[in-house]
């Protein structure tokens, strides 16, 4: 029959040597200095480079504004620098008997416009040019034309004295003396007389009120 097997040897004539037991590894395993450290340095250099960008992306943003701020400082500055809008412009000349010729000026205190230049026959049958203008006083003082823009007139170099034998006089003429109060217009004129009617004229305009200098000259064909 079958029967148990007893496990309980017994050594006889030998003593029973035990086997030094293994130390119980320890609960935590500690890792080696070195080698814990090699594992938060990545992190680190990751922070490190994280934080980096940020502030290279705050200092591009800080650029950037301040060359918008400056643009538009000096966009300002150019605008406040630019024409006065005091002008004088030089019209194209042409024919004597033909459309507007002439110095036009225009300021915060006056307009004027040379309208138009006519070749007449005065009464001594000299051919005088008579130059038109339209004048307008802006400031609060009545002023005449002839006191703030005087007009002079040369040919060939040569000074035209003013013409006052004209067989048929325009109103204009008297209308430059005339003072018009702030606001208003006057349509004037000035005669001069001429050495022929083929050599151009030179219109100069003289400023008595501000600069006192000349403020404007254009040539005139009349041939």
């Amino acid at each position: 029959m079958p029967r148990d097997l007893d496990l309980d040897f017994e050594f006889q004539d030998e003593e029973v040597r035990e086997r030094p037991q293994r130390a119980a590894r320890p609960a935590g395993r500690r890792e080696p200095a070195g080698r814990s450290h090699s594992r938060t340095a990545p992190a680190r250099h990751r922070k490190k480079n994280d934080m980096t960008s940020i502030i290279i992306l705050v200092a591009e943003i800080v650029v950037f504004i301040g060359l918008l701020i400056g643009f538009f400082v000096l966009k300002g500055k150019i605008d406040d620098t630019g024409p006065d809008t005091a002008s004088t412009e030089s019209a194209e000349g042409s024919q004597a008997s033909g459309g507007s010729n002439g110095v036009n000026v225009e300021s915060e205190d006056f307009t004027l416009t040379c309208t138009k230049v006519q070749l007449v026959m005065d009464a001594d049958n000299e051919t005088a040019a008579v130059v038109y203008f339209t004048f307008v006083n802006k400031t609060d003082t009545p002023l005449a034309m002839s006191a703030v823009f005087p007009a002079s007139v040369k040919q060939n170099g040569t000074d035209c004295p003013e013409d006052t034998n004209l067989t048929d006089t325009p109103a204009e003429i008297a209308n430059k003396d005339m003072q018009v109060s702030g606001g208003q217009s006057v349509d004037c004129a000035y005669a001069f007389k001429l050495s022929d009617q083929t050599s151009p004229l030179t219109l100069t305009i003289h400023d008595n009120y501000s600069t006192f200098q000349d403020i404007g000259s254009t040539e005139i064909p009349i041939s």
